[in-house]
């Protein structure tokens, strides 16, 4: 398998910390299952015991002065949460300088509640503007409003079967709105659209 630079695309050698056209950091690959917390060795999966040491836990030594290893390349590190100093990985997502974006975040549950309460009043795509997508709600709501108003004169059966299918296929986009405006706000600390 080649290894190509993770900033570049240049070819690297195997297990080269840095590359050597750019400079960018490299994550050493294991056998998978990165490397041991308390000496650093490769481990074959990421839960495994350490074959050197037998050590458990892969990511972090309390008992080592400093703060153990790092899971991705194997290098010392200098605190628990601290990112590696050779390859940049941090044992966690959490970036303590990015402020709590409460506000920003939507609530799956509001936007169910109005997704299927007024969707059952026949406003359909208010869940889709509440998670921030205006203009697929107000759509939405427009398709809503023509199945249930102006085909309900024509077919009224199929009117029905149509609109209780966009009140589910609704609900369903709107919980899945939520969950990817809340991921992007907490990773990047804005909202995505």
């Amino acid at each position: 398998m080649v290894n190509t630079c993770t900033s570049c695309g240049a070819i690297i050698s195997t297990g080269s910390v840095t590359c050597a056209s750019c400079g960018a950091p490299q994550r050493r690959q294991s056998g998978g299952g990165g490397f041991c917390g308390s000496c650093g060795t490769a481990l074959t999966s990421k839960n495994a015991p350490c074959p050197s040491c037998g050590h458990v836990k892969t990511t972090f030594n309390p008992q080592q002065a400093g703060g153990g290893f790092c899971s991705s390349c194997g290098a010392t590190l200098t605190g628990k949460y601290a990112p590696c100093p050779s390859c940049g990985y941090t044992k966690t997502r959490y970036n303590p300088t990015v402020p709590p974006q409460g506000a920003l975040y939507k609530n799956e549950g509001t936007g169910l509640v109005l997704s299927i309460v007024l969707g059952i009043f026949t406003i359909c795509g208010i869940g889709q503007i509440y998670a921030g997508k205006v203009g697929r709600g107000a759509g939405i709501l427009i398709a809503g409003l023509v199945l249930v108003y102006v085909l309900s004169w024509a077919t009224s059966f199929l009117s029905l079967i149509g609109w209780i299918v966009l009140i589910i296929w609704s609900t369903i986009d709107t919980k899945k709105l939520c969950r990817e405006y809340n991921e992007f706000v907490s990773q990047n600390g804005r909202a995505p659209w």
